[in-house]
């Protein structure tokens, strides 16, 4: 499993690095992947999907097995909407939407559910 970021002010990198997999800034990602990836993106805009993540998805959708969003509860129905349309448009599940860098409880939920993706057990 490697996890692709798309980060801005460092609060996803964060969040991704944290997984314990490989973890690579989605503008630095090439090639044909040899392993599942997972997404983790922000919402912009009050709940946009952002240019390099939309590309990345055009590019890469196949592989992609789920997505995590950082965004703002602030922005109320907005909160992480870039996930939900995520999942709506490109058919990825979308595994959490977290605030920041996230919380302990959501990197250990997102850590638990790429391990049991990686077993082959699906939710």
């Amino acid at each position: 499993m490697t996890i692709i970021f798309d980060s801005l002010t460092g609060q996803t990198k964060r969040f991704a690095t944290s997984l314990g997999f490989d973890a690579v800034h989605i503008k630095l990602y090439e090639g044909e992947p040899k392993d599942k990836l997972f997404l983790v993106t922000r919402s912009i805009n009050f709940g946009q999907i952002p240019e390099t993540t939309k590309d990345f998805l055009d590019t890469y959708k196949e592989h992609v097995v789920g997505v995590a969003v950082s965004g703002n509860k602030n922005w109320g129905e907005n909160y992480g909407k870039a996930g939900d349309k995520i999942e709506a448009q490109y058919k990825i599940p979308l595994i959490l939407k977290f605030e920041g860098s996230g919380f302990k409880s959501d990197k250990e939920a997102v850590k638990n559910w790429l391990l049991r993706q990686q077993e082959g057990k699906k939710e």
